[in-house]
């Protein structure tokens, strides 16, 4: 089982699609070299679960409230705790919530750019790479 350490990551799907806050709290999916490549800090909370955060403020990837299918994910104040663990494709983590079978994945709505949603797994999931960035 791979593990993430803590550090600043730029976090992808499938290092295509950059999980990027584009401003009013909104957390997006972007191509890969726009939105600046957005950098997240990942931090170790206890024995099996982080929190990640922006390393330039204290804004969390985080949702309101209890978790719920396609609640959106967005930049908050508020820490949230994540379970990060080895993803579908060699490489790759799932981002999900605790004691929960829900995970960071995409809004179904048909919109760009793609908006962040707690998500079920879906067989289709290519998981998230986290890129450490020096």
């Amino acid at each position: 089982m791979a593990s993430v350490i803590d550090g600043i990551y730029r976090i992808s799907i499938a290092g295509q699609q950059t999980l990027t806050d584009v401003g009013g709290g909104n957390l997006v999916l972007l191509p890969d070299g726009n939105g600046g490549g957005q950098v997240w800090q990942v931090r170790r909370a206890n024995d099996d679960t982080y929190t990640i955060r922006k390393p330039s403020g204290g804004a969390f990837v985080s949702f309101d409230g209890d978790p719920d299918t396609f609640e959106r994910v967005r930049v908050l104040p508020e820490p949230r705790e994540w379970k990060i663990a080895d993803g579908p494709q060699s490489g790759t983590f799932t981002i999900g919530v605790p004691d929960n079978e829900l995970t960071l994945g995409l809004h179904p709505a048909l919109i760009y750019p793609p908006l962040v949603a707690l998500s079920p797994i879906f067989r289709e999931d290519r998981g998230w790479i986290f890129e450490g960035v020096e």
